[in-house]
């Protein structure tokens, strides 16, 4: 027999544990969610309730999948939704200035979940704060690799893992929870599974080198070298080959274990996503359907490996030989 209750100190407890660990400032406080859906939903809708009388928001969308499944509600129940596509948001101060008077929060994406590219939303960031608007800011990947200040009025809404998504709230936050504090939690697993998520090193000069070294089979994903993003990462698009081929023979030549298949090499293809779903409505501009088969996103802790450039290249060309035998 086991009660059908769990301790609802525990999300607490496990809190403060984070906020030690990451040793933020007094003023500031870390909360722990189920991922990252879990994390925006929660934050939203519970400020949404908390702040009631403030029926209006705003979305810079187009970067992240994680606002898609809240804004339903919120046009439904005749919030003032005041969205914009991130590519016509030119004048950051002028979309601030317009917002509502009883504008709620705003949501932000700090950087692209598969791409790594970075967004510049500091201003808009301080403006809200100015203004006494919430700014819920998602970061997928930079906060591995940038502290950025979170002042009063802001959240930052931080991915560790598929399990895990941690914000960090400024002084100001005060939503109750709605559901975390009900959830079961297990403080001394999760505390030792994000303290094992390090950041991968970045070599902006090594990245650029290693993409370009492959321009006879694969185009870099960014067009332009001045794109602002992490350099964690390798994105290349193969030439007339499928991604997911790529990476199961990739995967046989280097001997990975199966239950570490995806940690440290992906890719966009559909046959080893299943469907459309993951990527289609919120990604802008929309990729091509040929350009998610075709990318194939490698960890740049990969570059250390010997010969791995030259194992990439035979595998691409084995493949190559097998389609056109």
């Amino acid at each position: 027999m086991k009660l059908a209750l769990v301790p609802l100190e525990q999300w607490e407890h496990l809190n403060d544990q984070l906020k030690i660990q990451f040793a933020l400032p007094a003023d500031q406080s870390v909360k722990i969610y189920k991922g990252m859906a879990h994390a925006v939903f929660e934050i939203a809708q519970g400020t949404a309730q908390f702040l009631s009388h403030r029926r209006s928001l705003g979305v810079v969308k187009g970067q992240t999948p994680y606002f898609d499944s809240l804004l339903p509600y919120f046009y439904k129940e005749a919030y003032g939704v005041q969205a914009v596509n991130y590519q016509d948001l030119k004048d950051p101060e002028a979309w601030v200035a317009g917002l509502k008077k009883e504008t709620n929060f705003v949501l932000l994406a700090e950087d692209h979940p598969v791409t790594g590219e970075l967004y510049d939303y500091d201003r808009i960031d301080e403006l809200l704060n100015e203004k006494k608007i919430f700014s819920f800011r998602v970061s997928h990947f930079r906060h591995l690799y940038e502290k950025d200040l979170v002042r009063p009025y802001s959240v930052r809404i931080c991915y560790w893992n598929n399990d895990y998504a941690i914000a960090v709230c400024g002084e100001r936050y005060k939503s109750p929870p709605l559901m975390a504090s009900q959830m079961n939690w297990h403080p001394v697993q999760a505390l030792e599974q994000i303290s094992k998520i390090l950041p991968c090193h970045q070599d902006k000069k090594q990245v650029q080198a290693f993409e370009d070294s492959f321009a006879s089979m694969a185009e870099p994903w960014f067009a332009s070298k001045s794109t602002s993003r992490l350099y964690d990462r390798i994105l290349l698009k193969f030439k007339d080959v499928s991604g997911e081929l790529m990476l199961q023979r990739l995967f046989d030549k280097l001997n990975v274990d199966p239950a570490q298949y995806f940690e440290t090499i992906d890719t966009t293809n559909l046959c080893r996503w299943n469907h459309f779903k993951t990527f289609n409505g919120w990604w802008e501009p929309k990729p091509t359907a040929d350009d998610l088969s075709a990318l194939v996103i490698i960890d740049a802790g990969w570059l250390v490996t010997k010969d791995f450039a030259k194992i990439l290249k035979s595998t691409y060309e084995e493949i190559q030989a097998d389609q056109n035998w």
